[in-house]
């Protein structure tokens, strides 16, 4: 049987079933994913980009939403 000795991008935890994140951050990133839609519609034509500047400006995000964020748009400009 193969051993798992993968860790998250983000805080190091061990990966489960996820590729790249923590079971923590991989919940983060489903709601990031699943509120965007409602985020583009309160601000209008709001971009992918953006969103996440403003997932991290808002104190009232949870931490794991905000180093989600901070992860994609690193990830996007080293991309």
């Amino acid at each position: 049987m193969e051993k798992n000795d993968k860790t998250c991008f983000i805080c190091k935890r061990k990966v489960e079933t996820h590729k790249e994140l923590c079971n923590y951050h991989f919940i983060a990133l489903l709601n990031i994913e699943k509120s965007f839609q409602t985020w583009r519609d309160a601000y209008g034509n709001l971009d992918w980009m953006e969103y996440l500047k403003k997932l991290i400006e808002n104190e009232e995000n949870g931490i794991w939403v905000q180093e989600v964020a901070k992860y994609l748009i690193t990830e996007k400009m080293e991309g």
